[in-house]
């Protein structure tokens, strides 16, 4: 038979009840997939979980990289590089994810449950095998929208002892855990899920790279260059999870932002365009952005290069405008309200 040739017949699905130690493994991958430790953490507890289940050789995790869709390595361990590097490659995606793993989506097969010979497909038989790997098992991860967002695959080197009935039911009832774990937008999604229906959002990826996740985004947002992204990049800097400001792109069009940090570096920009605020110019924006940061007449006065008497009149339209009766008044409507430059 041609190597290269795939098959639409459907692996087994095997599936059997579990004893009390393979609940307890499930209930503590769980527990550790939603727990609030940093991604890398996670994935080490849970692939130490899994060696209880499958004493596995090698183990690779991949995902799917949100802006490209190419494979990208979330952790491995065993196999050579060139094996590790194939494994992630096109080749290895269409003639053993696509045909086979996918058919389960969110549960895995086993060498020994595929509908045809396993040594008349090229992956085991000129990449698998020659590399000590006769069993294992593939298993194709996704999320609750349908998205494919990566795989799992764990090998062994005694093809007397594959991964026994219940390890694959065991791994089959994580699934869902270590496809949200290989998702970078997992959370984003999941934000970006119950926000109001005219709100945009996007998230940024820790290399700036932008990815939609609601609505279409302004030109402004799409371009590494822009001023926005400058923005971004300085607001990026501060400690805080929750940034709430104003924005006018070079069209004069107004946008209520907010910039949300999720973890593994992961940041939401939502954005609502919006009337002009309380009759306030970008001038008196930027005058309330600094006294909002406790700046003085004369230091905003300097900052913006005007006089004194300037900033004064400024605050005080600005204090009009907001109908507040103080500068803490007015700096603290302008932080409730994201009335503020970036």
């Amino acid at each position: 038979m041609d190597r290269s040739t795939s098959t639409s017949v459907v692996p087994r699905r095997v599936r059997t009840t579990l004893g009390e130690p393979a609940l307890r493994a499930v209930a503590t991958i769980a527990a550790v997939g939603s727990s609030g430790a940093g991604k890398e953490e996670r994935v080490r507890l849970i692939l130490d979980e899994l060696r209880s289940i499958v004493p596995y050789q090698a183990v690779m995790l991949a995902g799917a990289d949100p802006v490209s869709g190419r494979t990208r390595r979330v952790v491995h361990s065993g196999y050579p590089a060139q094996l590790s590097d194939y494994m992630t490659g096109e080749g290895f995606r269409t003639e053993m994810i696509e045909p086979f793993a996918h058919a389960l989506r969110g549960w895995p097969v086993r060498e020994c449950d595929l509908p045809i010979d396993p040594l008349s497909l090229r992956p085991i038989a000129e990449h698998l095998r020659p590399a000590g790997f006769p069993e294992g098992l593939l298993m194709a991860l996704t999320v609750d929208d349908g998205r494919d967002v990566g795989f799992l695959i764990m090998s062994v080197d005694d093809a007397r002892n594959p991964p026994s009935d219940e390890a694959i039911t065991s791994i089959g009832h994580v699934a869902a855990v270590l496809g949200n774990l290989v998702d970078p937008l997992g959370d984003a999604r999941r934000l970006a899920s119950v926000l109001d229906e005219e709100q945009t959002a996007v998230a940024i990826l820790p290399n700036g790279a932008t990815a939609p996740l609601r609505g279409a985004p302004p030109p402004d947002l799409l371009d590494p260059g822009s001023r926005l992204h400058g923005a971004l990049d300085r607001l990026a800097r501060s400690r805080a999870t929750d940034t709430a400001f104003t924005w006018l792109d070079d069209d004069g069009a107004w946008y209520g932002c907010r910039l949300l940090r999720c973890r593994d570096g992961i940041r939401v920009l939502t954005m609502t365009e919006s009337e002009q605020r309380h009759r306030l110019t970008r001038r008196e924006l930027e005058v309330l952005t600094h006294l909002a940061a406790g700046s003085t007449n004369d230091e905003i006065a300097a900052e913006l290069v005007v006089t004194t008497r300037t900033v004064r009149a400024h605050v005080e339209r600005v204090m009009e405008k907001l109908g507040v009766g103080s500068r803490s008044g007015a700096a603290a409507r302008a932080i409730r309200e994201g009335l503020l430059l970036p």
